[in-house]
């Protein structure tokens, strides 16, 4: 009756190794499979027959071979099991996803546990590889992480212009001015930028066509601007350019570029094509300025005389 016992309880344990839903797989010390079950049969496309007594670098030759031996003989040689996580590297065997139709995923990640088989005598010569599935997990920390990335970048970025929004221009700005209050860096000059008679554009043409005109004016920005540079939407028709180790005089020459290529443009809106102006008033940060507020109202001041002065023209404060 025991006997009859243990080859039942023998019986399941062989059907649970061959249904449970993770890869095992046992090898000896020359690599070579002894124990293949149903997880790595079905997802493989290989069956335990054809597997066992192979290498497992025979069945599977785009596997890093030397990586993998120097974690099997390590832990042959200290008897202590090893992990290999997915965030290491994503896979160890080539297996397809098998919900490759909802996953962004066509590979499987996995999980690996590598464990040392102790013989009777204690000695071991045989280890035995744990295949875990773990694509959901993966698929999903990936896309929480993009979508935190999204919201990061929403957070800093103006939804219509998709320049930097008033709350990062004012994070620039200040951090800019900090450094220069200490001697850190310099010349920096600040660009405060008005869109001429933007009112009439929305009065007349609509709002759809005046979203349009602060999109190409923003691409105009961008545009002439360095890879240094900061710009943003400083709020409704005005624009923010921190230009990053600029004098006055080459503030004036950016500006000027900028109010040349604004006038000589055709904004094409499907109300019909509009022809506008900017206006520009910039501002080299000084000693003078005792604050960020005073730099800023300087630069404001001198866009104001811009447009007093008959706009379409730059100004710098002095």
């Amino acid at each position: 009756m025991s006997q009859q016992t243990d080859m039942t309880e023998l019986h399941w344990l062989f059907d649970m190794l061959q249904h449970i839903d993770v890869g095992l797989v046992v090898i000896n010390k020359n690599y070579e499979v002894e124990l293949w079950n149903g997880f790595m049969e079905n997802h493989s496309g290989v069956s335990s027959t054809n597997a066992r007594n192979r290498s497992l670098f025979d069945i599977f030759p785009s596997i890093n071979a030397s990586w993998l031996q120097q974690k099997l003989d390590t832990v042959l040689a200290l008897r202590t099991p090893i992990y290999v996580s997915w965030e290491q590297r994503p896979y160890l065997f080539p297996f397809k996803s098998y919900r490759s139709v909802t996953s962004i995923s066509e590979s499987m990640f996995q999980n690996v546990v590598i464990r040392p088989i102790n013989n009777a005598n204690g000695t071991v010569d045989h280890l035995c590889l744990v295949v875990y599935d773990v694509t959901d997990v993966a698929v999903n920390k990936a896309a929480l992480s993009a979508a935190n990335r999204k919201l990061d970048q929403m957070s800093k970025t103006d939804g219509l212009t998709e320049l930097n929004n008033r709350s990062s221009l004012d994070k620039a700005i200040k951090l800019t001015f900090d450094a220069y209050a200490v001697g850190n860096s310099g010349p920096h000059t600040l660009v405060i930028a008005d869109i001429d008679h933007f009112k009439k554009v929305n009065d007349n043409y609509g709002h759809p066509a005046g979203d349009v005109v602060l999109q190409d004016m923003a691409k105009i920005l961008s545009g002439g601007s360095r890879r240094g540079d900061f710009v943003g939407r400083y709020g409704g028709e005005e624009f923010c350019v921190l230009l990053l180790n600029t004098n006055k005089e080459g503030a004036f020459t950016y500006c000027e570029k900028i109010r040349k290529q604004v006038e000589e443009n055709t904004f094409k809106t499907n109300k019909g094509d509009l022809n506008i102006t900017v206006s520009l008033g910039c501002c080299e940060l000084g000693k003078q300025h005792s604050s960020i507020g005073e730099w800023v109202e300087s630069a404001d001041k001198a866009l104001y005389q811009a447009k007093e002065g008959g706009r379409n023209r730059t100004v710098i404060a002095e």
